[in-house]
């Protein structure tokens, strides 16, 4: 047995030394198993497992039931099974005791089949306490709101009282509501893949349900429902800025979201802010920071522990761009270790010599990038576009020509890029290759450079060489 090919030991090895003691617990349990072999055999691979001994079925055979026992295959067969499904016990176990909703809805099933009269007019007394949902899933708490509900018509046999109010209404409520949550999440996650992967995902009835909330917006005063409308807005109309600051006041508010479920509304403001920097409107730089230092005050910044390099590349590039390189060189000081740990030097090398290079010190910022590891091809070419601004405000026109050859041979050999990033870095070696060359005097040729540059789409760091071009003086 091995922890690829067999389901067991893969299972088992997923358990943590507290799940194993607790899951040991199960397995002792007279209620779950009477075999007290299978007990000795749980824990002669727990141990195995643990020293990383072969698991070999005969040794372990041996091991459970001594040298006199001859070795069944039947029956090594079935303990295996037994055990398995014990561990999916346990596993089932565990998740109810994370999901208390689900438990309690479970609890009123059973409730329902014993016909506990008594009991049953305790859960119609308290109902408002037993179905206050804890859920961090923004839209799952309704869906367990919606079978509690219909559990509770079933419970109080509400089909045999037609003369009494029943509590349809709610039912039908919590499900809208879970609904219209589920459309909006998966049709902006579409779109949020769509652009990322360039893949196109067919859903139906998301512009219905926008459709539908823009005919009846008493809907909007659930803050999910609110959330993913207005994020669905931002993300499907591109300059729709009202539904951007819509958004954005939901996000910023800290009553109106969960704590827990807020990291999932912070990116795709973001990203919103990002796309019409690069369109030129710096006015979205301070609501990117802005967005940004609301998430850092709440923890929000980070998935799984880690902030994502790219994520802090572009808030250091953002906040250089307001000239906030006090905040950022503490911002680096501060959070890098949140940096995933193969990739944290570089990162912090990297956003250093940036913020060195917006301060013009290019030495020092030369410095930083020397001590960066080419660990892929999206860290060498940011590092080469920097390096070739240094080396033209340094006047270095050697190692300026050198480096836009061997930027070139670069890219020639990596056409994995994708054509727009190798656009990007390709006309910035042309452009400031010009630039390089041109003579004072030369008014025509200037004018020509500076009318392409300012209508070229693809071209990386546009904004430093416009700020070269109109800094020179034909």
């Amino acid at each position: 047995m091995n922890e690829k090919s067999n389901k067991l030991i893969s299972l088992f090895a997923s358990l943590d030394r507290t799940q194993l003691r607790s899951c040991r617990k199960l397995v002792q349990s007279p209620f779950f198993s009477s075999n007290e072999d299978l007990l000795r055999f749980f824990d002669e691979i727990a141990a195995r497992l643990e020293r990383k001994a072969s698991l070999d079925k005969r040794q372990i055979w041996q091991s459970v039931f001594g040298k006199n026992k001859p070795y069944n295959d039947v029956r090594f067969r079935k303990f295996t099974s037994d055990l398995f499904k014990l561990i999916k016990d346990y596993l089932v176990q565990e998740s109810l005791e994370q999901e208390p909703e689900l438990w309690r809805y479970l609890y009123f099933s059973a409730l329902e089949r014993q016909r506990s009269t008594k009991l049953i007019k305790g859960i119609e007394r308290n109902w408002e306490d037993l179905t206050t949902v804890n859920s961090t899933d923004d839209g799952l708490q309704y869906l367990y709101l919606h079978l509690l509900e219909k559990k509770k018509y079933q419970l109080l046999n509400y089909e045999q009282k037609p003369g009494e109010r029943s509590n349809v209404e709610d039912i039908s409520k919590s499900l809208d509501t879970y609904y219209f949550i589920s459309k909006l999440r998966d049709a902006t996650n579409a779109k949020a893949r769509a652009l990322s992967e360039k893949q196109d995902y067919s859903l139906y009835m998301a512009q219905e349900v926008v459709a539908f909330l823009d005919a009846s917006p008493e809907h909007l005063n659930e803050p999910y429902v609110r959330a993913y409308y207005y994020m669905y807005k931002m993300m499907a109309q591109d300059e729709n800025d009202e539904a951007y600051f819509n958004y954005k006041e939901i996000i910023l508010n800290r009553h109106e979201l969960k704590v827990a479920t807020k990291y999932n509304f912070i990116q795709p403001a973001l990203n919103y802010c990002a796309v019409k920097i690069s369109k030129g409107q710096r006015s979205f730089l301070e609501d990117y920071l802005e967005i940004y230092k609301f998430a850092l005050s709440l923890n929000m910044d980070s998935l799984d522990g880690f902030i994502n390099s790219a994520a802090f590349k572009n808030t250091v590039q953002v906040a250089m761009q307001l000239g906030e390189f006090d905040w950022a060189e503490g911002y680096i000081r501060t959070y890098q270790d949140s940096l995933p740990p193969e990739e944290r030097a570089n990162t912090v090398n990297f956003n250093l010599a940036t913020i060195y290079f917006y301060q013009k010190k290019f030495s020092e910022a030369q410095e930083y990038l020397r001590e960066v590891e080419y660990s892929n091809i999206a860290l060498n070419l940011n590092t080469k576009m920097m390096l070739i601004a240094i080396y033209y405000e340094l006047g270095e026109g050697m190692a300026l020509e050198s480096l836009f050859d061997s930027t070139i041979a670069y890219l020639n050999r990596h056409k994995e890029l994708p054509e727009d990033r190798d656009k990007n870095y390709r006309n910035l070696i042309l452009y400031t290759r010009r630039l390089s060359r041109l003579t004072p005097g030369d008014t025509e040729a200037y004018q020509k450079l500076k009318k392409e540059v300012q209508h070229e789409k693809y071209l990386a760091s546009k904004g430093w060489l416009e700020e070269k071009i109109d800094s020179f003086r034909p």
